[in-house]
């Protein structure tokens, strides 16, 4: 409902949202199981009240569009594709990656260009979203152009942390397009020291 008391209708979708592990990771209900279920005629298993939501999950979709190119699709071969590894990590957070794509693949023209939704599970939004940046600094991607530092960049953002979001947040953290991020001063230095590092080795 708007300021003017008016009402809006925005979408409907009578499918599986593209969003659904996100709903999954929250709840621990397998939405796909459940509807092949009521299509083979079931019944649900349980009620809206028996729905708990745990937590918080954030989708990344990975895309073969090329951010430093107004986000341009980006066809080719994918010559490495190393995603991080799923499951509950050692801190309790989870990460799972939802992928149709492997190394040595294609990506065609004549296809969605989405490579992966990469989903990261936490307590609360600021562990999830932390949990996403070290997700997004692990995936390997080769061969062709993709936007894993536009997504890396968003999950350093204050603004993103804080959840201080609207429909023009690219338009206004990013105006003159996607350039890359300078490091700050605490990762300058890791990344020399492990430059040294391997230096000496």
């Amino acid at each position: 409902r708007g300021a003017g008391r008016n009402f809006y209708f925005l979408d409907m979708n009578t499918r599986l949202q593209v969003e659904h592990p996100v709903t999954e990771l929250v709840t621990g209900l397998d939405l796909v199981e459940q509807m092949i279920r009521v299509a083979a005629g079931a019944k649900l298993a349980f009620a809206q009240k028996d729905v708990k939501l745990d937590g918080w999950a954030i989708e990344s979709r990975l895309y073969a569009e090329d951010p430093y190119r107004t986000f341009l699709p980006s066809i080719g071969r994918l010559t490495r594709y190393r995603p991080p590894e799923e499951g509950t990590q050692a801190d309790g957070t989870v990460i799972r990656n939802d992928t149709g794509v492997f190394e040595g693949g294609e990506i065609s023209m004549y296809y969605d260009p989405m490579i992966a939704k990469l989903c990261t599970w936490g307590p609360d939004r600021l562990t999830a979203v932390r949990a996403m940046a070290d997700a997004l600094d692990a995936f390997e991607v080769e061969g062709i152009g993709h936007n894993l530092p536009f997504l890396a960049a968003v999950m350093q953002q204050e603004r993103f942390h804080e959840g201080r979001l609207t429909t023009a947040y690219i338009a206004e953290e990013f105006a003159g397009g996607f350039h890359g991020v300078a490091l700050d001063d605490a990762s300058a230095r890791k990344l020399a020291a492990v430059a040294a590092t391997v230096n000496q080795t």
